[in-house]
């Protein structure tokens, strides 16, 4: 019998676990959906089975990973949600409680288990090559059923990925290959990367080796259409510190920002070249592109990581750790400089991934214009932020809504010309909804709400696979 769960700000309100999995055949649709929009969305988050073992500090990037898949076609909708069953889930289900420590820490596992199968596989969820796979950046992909959501088991690429897998990888539009990284990828707290690229037809085409100056957590990566860049940036991962009690990740004010740039399909070593910068922070790229001998990379920036203590316990404050929209530009020198496109505080930037690595105009984002002391990802509205010219398009839900990542869609040929779908909790009524917006004109609202059959708790990343 599992336990009551603790009162904590990520285990309460818009992320309460819900714990259940459904089936929901014909959704209520308000409005009409648009004619063409065919196919599914995902989304994956934390929904934690157990509460954390006693003295373990629960972190919402911990909790066991919930697969949502929302079908879209013929103006209907249907829904249902699994639970990924990594190898962790079916060992702490079995049990009927809570087995490994927050982030597999070692200092609060069960002596029954293996450090090695801490899999939360909650992150992102992404498509390829006929594939679905759920992503943690500590493990391989764990591959999944698209229709049904049945649990496959890790997919090694040829056992060529035996290790960690970003949970953001990146698909070239010039030939739908996948590119991808691992982090800590020779055990945890190395300083070791490994890139690799996998086919438009989920083979391995390609895997180098570097190093970072320091073991940090490298959640997200730049694709351009000549160059990767790996930033390493000063959230550390560290097991001594772990095993002192002290934070397994954690933000280290003496360390630089550093970023290592290499030749698209680079062999690593010493083809990278690794730049130095003043401290700065970034989870998510929205775009990049080469500019000349500069590289470009905007992204959700801050002072430094929110959610991630520093290396003795203490917490930030949201004025440090608030992302707004920010413009990395990366000379041929190594210059580095930094600006702010758009001052909204925002979550989730996306593109329109069919110019994933080119020169673009709009990042869709979730944020907020309104105060968000004391409330817990409270980003009630959905944006489009054109780059060049700082124009901001967006719709708010209200007081009392928490928006979740916008997903692109594409209808039309030109970047942008599609919609935006995110999930959106209304606090008030304790519903869910997946807002369908005109990409081109956000600021007019939801063209349809379909709304869930329940109460859908707070997640990550979202990706939409369109109907074959």
């Amino acid at each position: 019998m599992t336990q009551p769960f603790p009162d904590h700000p990520y285990l309460t309100g818009y992320y309460q676990p819900f714990g259940a999995e459904m089936d929901a055949p014909d959704l209520v649709i308000e409005g009409r959906l648009p004619e063409g929009l065919a196919g599914t969305f995902y989304r994956n988050g934390p929904d934690p089975l157990h509460p954390p073992r006693e003295g373990d500090r629960y972190h919402v990037f911990d909790g066991d990973g919930m697969v949502y898949a929302i079908r879209i076609g013929d103006g209907r909708a249907s829904m249902k949600n699994r639970y990924v069953r990594t190898r962790k889930y079916e060992l702490e289900r079995a049990a009927g409680r809570r087995l490994f420590g927050v982030f597999g820490n070692p200092r609060f596992n069960d002596p029954s288990v293996s450090p090695m199968e801490y899999n939360t596989a909650n992150t992102h969820i992404w498509p390829h090559a006929g594939a679905l796979y759920a992503l943690m950046e500590g493990c391989p992909p764990t591959a999944m059923d698209p229709d049904t959501l049945e649990t496959k088991g890790y997919e090694t690429f040829g056992n060529t990925v035996t290790g960690p897998f970003t949970a953001h990888p990146k698909t070239d539009p010039a030939d739908g290959a996948m590119h991808a990284f691992g982090c800590g990828a020779k055990g945890p707290g190395s300083t070791a990367i490994r890139y690799d690229i996998v086919d438009a037809h989920g083979a391995k085409r390609h895997t180098a080796w570097l190093d970072q100056p320091y073991a940090s957590m490298m959640h997200d990566f730049a694709l351009t259409e000549r160059h990767v860049v790996f930033p390493c940036l000063p959230v550390t991962i560290s097991l001594e510190r772990a095993m002192q009690g002290l934070p397994v990740a954690a933000w280290e004010d003496g360390k630089p920002a550093a970023f290592g740039i290499m030749a698209k399909g680079g062999n690593g070593g010493d083809e990278v070249r690794w730049f130095e910068t003043d401290p700065t922070f970034a989870f998510h790229v929205a775009g990049s592109f080469d500019d000349g001998q500069d590289i470009v990379i905007d992204v959700a920036g801050s002072k430094r990581a929110p959610l991630m203590p520093s290396a003795d316990g203490t917490l930030p404050s949201h004025q440090d750790t608030r992302f707004t929209l920010k413009r990395w530009r990366i000379g041929g020198n190594g210059n580095f400089r930094e600006e702010e496109v758009d001052g909204l505080d925002i979550q989730f930037p996306r593109i329109d991934d069919r110019v994933q690595g080119r020169r673009y105009r709009k990042a869709f984002v979730n944020g907020t214009a309104r105060p968000t002391a004391g409330r817990i990802d409270g980003f009630d509205m959905i944006a489009a932020i054109d780059v060049e010219t700082g124009r901001r398009d967006g719709f708010s839900f209200g007081e009392g809504a928490y928006c979740g990542e916008p997903v692109f869609v594409a209808d039309g040929p030109g970047e942008g010309e599609g919609w935006l779908l995110a999930l959106v909790w209304d606090s008030q009524k304790n519903a869910s909804f997946l807002a369908v917006l005109d990409a081109r004109n956000v600021a007019a609202g939801p063209v349809a709400k379909i709304h869930m059959p329940a109460r859908v708790p707070g997640g990550f990343h979202c990706h939409w696979r369109p109907a074959a």
